[in-house]
């Protein structure tokens, strides 16, 4: 069985009788880009502090291509981080910033030139390498972050939600440039992030956290197509649920849909009434409630995501009646007590 690059096992931290981390294991391979994803709160960012030697598990271990980085200090863990501050220092230019961690590693000034040099070109910024932080818009001052990260050619890499104070352009930009970096690099990458799309678009494999807990590791697209829990189903993505009209073995059952997989039909189906339409660029969302005296949905409205297209055909307006029918291959089920 080959040997996991970086191990994260049982880990577990408490903070007084406060559980800020409860069991988590999962394991990275070498060139693998894993997202942290889930709500303000739940525990990602401590699990990256611990992962950086800068909290202390209460229990669990980090192991690094099999050797044991839980009691070493961060000095000693051969990683590159990039907060979400940025964390430059503002009396140093780009360049000196780049520098600044070469210079504790002795190299000689030609050596420590050609790295600095190396670097700012990978992140596409050798023309502002003489300018201070506060002459750098946002995403310049990341990429700065960024590359001084990368400069000390770490064997891993933590971003702690390093797009989050952005606009939305330049984190779109910066997604992809990170992406692309990490993988010229090869270079095993955790992020932490509270942003489903960022997840979703970036990851290899995504990690959801919910209350200091692991509820589910897959691939963006397993995460995504089929979530394990309603709390996963609901804060990736948009989700339609409710209880289903008959108990199997005495256990109530959700059902769930995403809003694309919702099918309009001109006459069979569920009867719905259309109370808004909303413009999405490439979709519209529609908000249907379901008008329908022997469906257990009655009452109950609907995301339905379509197409320009599918608007016209229908000829949907405000207040007006269409029939929906759900897929049985998109219909998600759950356990009413597994949800959060």
């Amino acid at each position: 069985m080959t040997q996991p690059f970086l191990e994260i096992g049982q880990i577990s931290k408490e903070f007084g009788v406060f559980k800020a981390l409860e069991d988590i294991s999962f394991t990275i391979d070498k060139n693998e880009f894993v997202c942290l994803l889930g709500p303000s709160g739940c525990g990602k960012t401590t699990l990256l502090r611990i992962i950086a030697g800068l909290e202390t598990p209460s229990k669990g271990f980090i192991r690094l291509e099999g050797n044991d980085l839980t009691s070493l200090p961060p000095s000693k863990r051969d990683f590159g981080i990039v907060f979400q501050s940025y964390a430059l220092f503002p009396n140093l230019t780009a360049y000196q910033n780049i520098e600044y961690g070469l210079k504790n590693r002795n190299l000689k000034k030609k050596e420590r030139q050609e790295r600095v040099y190396e670097v700012l070109e990978m992140v596409d910024l050798s023309h502002i390498q003489k300018k201070y932080p506060s002459q750098l818009s946002g995403g310049q001052q990341q990429r700065v972050a960024l590359a001084r990260a990368i400069a000390l050619s770490p064997k891993f890499l933590l971003l702690d939600e390093p797009l989050s104070a952005l606009d939305a352009k330049v984190r779109d930009k910066l997604r992809y440039e990170i992406r692309a970096i990490q993988e010229k690099l090869g270079i095993a990458t955790i992020m932490v992030t509270h942003d489903q799309e960022e997840a979703l678009t970036m990851a290899d494999k995504v990690v959801v956290m919910n209350n200091a807990k692991i509820m589910q590791i897959g691939s963006p697209q397993e995460i995504y197509n089929q979530p394990h829990h309603p709390f996963v189903a609901d804060f990736i993505g948009s989700i339609n649920m409710w209880k289903a009209e008959k108990r199997t073995a005495g256990i109530n059952k959700i059902i769930g849909i995403r809003p694309e997989h919702v099918q309009l039909s001109h006459d069979e189906g569920v009867k719905t009434r259309l109370e808004n339409i909303e413009f999405r660029g490439a979709s519209y969302r529609l908000q249907l409630c379901v008008e329908d005296v022997s469906s257990p949905l009655n009452k109950q409205i609907l995301k339905v995501d379509v197409s320009a297209a599918t608007i016209h055909e229908y000829s949907l307006r405000k207040d007006g009646t269409v029939s929906i029918q759900f897929p049985e291959p998109h219909l998600l089920t759950y356990e009413e007590q597994v949800v959060i």
